[in-house]
């Protein structure tokens, strides 16, 4: 597997998400979620999943060589990261518990933000000028609409799009292994060990 400097976080992400099924199957919610919070779960995750193959149309064998400033890159500097932020929260809010909830917020916003600080400085000392007029306009997180610009087409690099495509599925499937974990300790088959707020 090839190292990158990114490596560490997915590795941190992976496992936190990894801990966040562990919890899911031995502590129950103190309200079980209803098909509101459910739905409101899945809109989420299906944000991040398409948002993120959208994303990767642009981003794609041109993160190390350029700026991208175009699609979703215009409307903030980290849409992946403030996706898999989104995708994050939709798989705590399927777990039903609150706690949960905010500790996943709080995690991937330490880990995200950390990410984001790290490219940023490299951006920096790799493309000064351009990077400072894309920063300056640009918001970090929250997509100002008003930027939006759409090229009228874009180079797009099949085995990099497949991979994103196996990305965003990661979601689906640590959403479904939410469910199932749920539940099996719901139906007694993993035993529950404590109810989270």
């Amino acid at each position: 597997m090839t190292r990158s400097a990114s490596t560490p976080r997915l590795r941190l992400t992976l496992l936190y998400f990894v801990a966040l099924l562990v919890v899911t199957a031995l502590c129950a919610p103190r309200h079980p979620p209803g098909a509101l919070l459910q739905g409101a779960a899945i809109l989420l995750v299906a944000c991040a999943c398409l948002g993120r193959i959208w994303c990767s149309v642009f981003i794609a064998g041109r993160k190390d060589t350029a700026i991208v400033s175009h699609g979703p890159y215009a409307l903030c500097r980290h849409p992946l990261y403030t996706l898999s932020f989104i995708g994050g929260l939709g798989l705590a809010l399927a777990t039903g518990s609150i706690a949960l909830v905010v500790v996943t917020a709080i995690v991937l916003a330490l880990l995200f933000g950390s990410a984001a600080r790290r490219e940023e400085r490299w951006l920096m000392e790799r493309y000064p000028a351009e990077y400072t007029h894309y920063a300056t306009g640009t918001p970090r997180w929250w997509p100002a609409l008003s930027r939006w610009s759409m090229p009228a087409e874009a180079l797009v690099h099949p085995p990099i799009l497949w991979k994103a495509f196996v990305d965003a599925g990661s979601f689906f499937l640590l959403y479904a292994l939410v469910l199932a974990a749920g539940a099996l300790r719901g139906s007694g088959v993993l035993p529950q060990l404590a109810v989270l707020p």
